[in-house]
């Protein structure tokens, strides 16, 4: 008896010491990494021919000769655009538009609510994610691989959508709730990265914490499964992967920018968290409330987050519109998406 004690204290201490040895890592790979945002961000998402509605994705695609930046907008109203930056804040928008079979495949579901999109430049393909919506939800929640034209990511037309099977069903379904999905999403070499909304308390309230599972990219097999419960991570609006084992993602409900490096066995062994301030194009001083939903980084270390208006609260209090000029009041008015730039400092 005294020596299957002695085991079962000596099993204990090890472990204890093993959860402080990763808590004091963690601790001491906090925060080394900055970002800070770009002087000609944000900016309002809209050229003076058009704007995209509702936005909740961004992905980077290329840079063209002249500098131009190219990236995908998904849009949760089932819309997809192509963005082009040039000279850091010149927009331009090209839709891309949806083949007979896209159609076909799309016109059961309640709602076309797009979410995420990412584009895989490891295979050249591009995925959303689709929010369930309806009582038969779990039918239309899920991580949906776009076919272009011709198979080429820079045709303007969606020719056919296929759903991607991930493994086991029962965990991949699993938390998924009304209009209450995986909106983040991530793809390196070897697996995909699928960030859940939130995880809702039993009375479908907001929990404050979230998961992460990720998933090998050839055998759609869910090897991990990550709580954001010990991370300060409340909710995750988008995720992007800038190297091998590594995330970045945006906590919409929070406010932060949040940097996740992981080990070759896929556990957390860095961690940094940013604020960000939700401020007015062009009325730097003045804040209002923001719904950051997708993030995704370029070449030149810069992230770049869409703000998806929030029709309840997205305008201002009229106390705050009254200081604002005609053009801003409009802008909100209408609901036009606004986007942000920030410059990642590097070591």
């Amino acid at each position: 008896m005294i020596k299957l004690f002695l085991v079962r204290y000596f099993i204990a201490a090890v472990l204890f010491f093993l959860c402080i040895s990763a808590t004091i890592f963690l601790t001491q790979n906090y925060s080394k990494l900055k970002i800070h945002p770009d002087q000609n961000y944000p900016r309002w998402l809209m050229n003076d021919d058009y704007h995209p509605s509702q936005t909740s994705g961004i992905t980077f695609l290329r840079q063209l000769d002249d500098g131009t930046k190219e990236f995908f907008l998904a849009d949760d109203i089932g819309d997809i655009n192509r963005l082009f930056i040039k000279d850091d804040t010149i927009f331009t928008f090209r839709k891309i538009e949806f083949g007979s079979d896209a159609i076909d495949y799309l016109k059961d579901f309640p709602k076309r609510d797009f979410e995420e999109i990412i584009y895989d430049k490891f295979t050249g393909r591009v995925y959303i994610t689709i929010e369930g919506n309806g009582k038969k939800h779990k039918l239309f929640h899920g991580i949906y691989r776009l076919h272009f034209k011709e198979d080429d990511v820079y045709q303007d037309s969606v020719s056919s959508i296929e759903k991607i099977n991930f493994k086991p069903e029962e965990q991949f379904y699993s938390e998924l709730n009304l209009n209450t999905g995986y909106e983040g999403l991530a793809v390196d070499e070897n697996y995909f990265y699928i960030g859940l909304e939130a995880v809702l308390t039993p009375e479908k309230a907001f929990s404050g914490h979230t998961l992460i599972r990720i998933a090998d990219k050839k055998s759609l097999q869910i090897v991990k499964e990550i709580s954001t419960d010990t991370l300060g991570i409340a909710t995750i609006g988008g995720l992007c992967s800038d190297t091998n084992f590594s995330l970045f993602g945006v906590d919409r409900n929070q406010r932060k920018v949040f940097k996740l490096k992981l080990d070759e066995y896929l556990n957390v062994v860095e961690i940094n968290l940013f604020g960000i301030s939700a401020v007015i194009p062009n009325h730097q001083q003045v804040e209002y409330t923001a719904s950051l939903e997708s993030i995704t980084i370029t070449p030149d270390h810069n992230l770049f987050m869409v703000d998806d208006p929030w029709y309840e609260q997205f305008i201002p209090p009229e106390k705050v519109l009254n200081n604002l000029d005609i053009k801003t009041v409009d802008n909100f008015n209408n609901f036009i998406p606004i986007i942000y730039k920030y410059i990642i400092e590097l070591k």
